[in-house]
């Protein structure tokens, strides 16, 4: 395997776990939210 099919690999890998814990705080966020205009509402 050469170097640049690894490197392709691990940036790819990478970013699909920088995207997914991007959703999650995102998710995370907007349940705050909800909860709090529930209270206010």
């Amino acid at each position: 395997m050469n170097a640049n099919k690894i490197k392709k690999n691990l940036t790819t890998e990478i970013n699909d776990k920088l995207k997914k814990s991007k959703f999650d705080l995102l998710t995370n966020e907007n349940d705050f939210l909800v909860k709090n205009l529930k209270k206010a509402g």
